[in-house]
């Protein structure tokens, strides 16, 4: 089989797509969340970042696993009807378990706001609540990713992004600079791509909750059950460290601390932007061929992510500056840190994309358990002891295991399959 060049190859054009179209989106919402993290100070924005941290970790737990199956029986379905049933009961479930999670904040709140020290338990509220349009907002992304409309992906990231520019430019020039309606602006701004999403599908793409197929839904249920542990494991990975401050340090910290960690977060959407469209891809992947390329891929990107860290490092001080202020220039080091740990998320991506291939829904579920680990010991027992500086080192050993252990794993996998039928096809010839 001949393969095209990788300069060449469609995969190259779609994840070059991706990349550049969710980098200017990201870029909206980088300036919108620069003019909340001035607007607000370090104090404020420890509050935002609080109820920011908890609507993301909800946001996981609330898609059940089912964006996992939505883009890897979604890619490989061979008729429409299909594929509609494999997005309308994967929506259902959603819906289902919104309104549970909704009930816990509403009567909730308080309690979450005296173990967590803080203040606000509106935003816990909201959070609970409001927050809920970003796991529907997703549900949009994996069906639009599975049926490979991935200029339709980066389009509904570009107007999630452009509301949230606008609205925070109005917040800013009213001067309405109140925590609550500051937090509700951002996190309801994914509303606008949901309502014009008739608009961004094919118009065979139809929604029927009455309609079974239990061979289907046992399947989806089968893989969700595993990426479930793996993509909730993930959400607190990402935003636990910022609740354990909140509950050991002052909201100062916190806010100081949530301030460099959204600088570090735009790099780990590159990695996000990468995801979207490798998952989909590479579980179309079943020959050896075709991986064969896709692996020294791969390692390109790692070697790309240590040079993007390099390039990175003597610019910290001066990113912090001319974006949140100098009035978090303080947390330089912890920056530094925590951008470490975006870049190793963004060179175990290509190799996380190959599970999506391979017959081992384990890894998902696994490799969750063991970073949730991690990330829940090192936060619990060095967070109070270290402080901020602790939290940054275990995101960044949580990063760390996630490569070793998805790439050592990735490759075995590969060998294991492909090797040996390397060596039968030697023997036969």
């Amino acid at each position: 089989m001949k393969t095209k060049p990788f300069n060449k190859s469609s995969g190259f054009v779609q994840s070059t797509v991706s990349i550049v179209g969710n980098v200017l989106a990201t870029g909206m919402s980088a300036i919108a969340l620069i003019i909340i993290t001035r607007m607000l100070g370090p104090e404020g924005f420890g509050v935002f970042s609080v109820g920011f941290s908890i609507m993301l970790i909800l946001t996981k737990i609330n898609e059940l696993g089912l964006n996992t199956p939505i883009i890897k029986y979604g890619s490989s379905a061979q008729t429409e009807a299909e594929k509609n049933l494999i997005y309308s009961i994967s929506l259902k479930y959603k819906l289902i378990f919104s309104v549970l999670v909704a009930l816990i904040g509403l009567f909730g709140a308080r309690y979450i706001a005296q173990l967590l020290n803080f203040p606000e338990p509106t935003i816990i509220v909201l959070a609970f609540t409001v927050g809920l349009i970003t796991t529907y907002y997703e549900h949009l992304l994996s069906m639009l990713q599975s049926l490979h409309l991935f200029t339709q992906t980066v389009v509904i990231n570009a107007l999630q992004a452009g509301s949230k520019l606008i609205l925070s430019l109005l917040l800013l020039l009213t001067g309405f600079y109140q925590n609550w309606l500051v937090f509700t602006v951002y996190i309801a701004s994914p509303l606008t791509p949901i309502l014009l999403s008739k608009k961004l599908l094919p118009s065979w793409v139809k929604t029927n909750f009455k309609r079974g197929d239990k061979t289907v839904q046992n399947r989806l249920i089968r893989l969700a059950r595993h990426s479930a542990v793996a993509l909730i494991s993930a959400g607190i990975i990402e935003n636990v460290d910022v609740l354990f401050l909140q509950k050991n340090l002052t909201t100062y910290e916190t806010g100081l601390y949530g301030g460099v960690s959204r600088i570090a977060m735009l790099f780990a959407l590159v990695a996000y932007s990468l995801a979207n469209v490798l998952n989909a891809r590479v579980a179309k992947y079943k020959t050896q061929e075709h991986l064969r390329v896709y692996m020294k891929k791969a390692f390109g990107v790692v070697l790309l992510s240590a040079f993007g860290f390099l390039v990175f490092i003597p610019l910290a001080r001066l990113v912090i500056f001319l974006t949140i202020g100098p009035e978090y220039l303080a947390g330089v080091g912890i920056l530094l840190t925590l951008t470490a740990a975006s870049f190793l998320a963004i060179a175990a991506i290509p190799f996380i994309a190959l599970f999506y291939s391979f017959d081992a829904d384990w890894y998902f579920s696994i490799s969750g358990i063991l970073q949730l680990a991690i990330v829940l010991v090192g936060n619990a027992v060095l967070v109070p002891l270290y402080g901020l500086e602790a939290a940054a080192w275990t995101r960044l050993a949580t990063r760390l295991f996630l490569f070793i252990f998805t790439a050592g794993v990735g490759l075995y996998l590969y060998q294991k399959h492909y090797g040996k039928k390397v060596q039968t096809a030697v023997v036969n010839t």
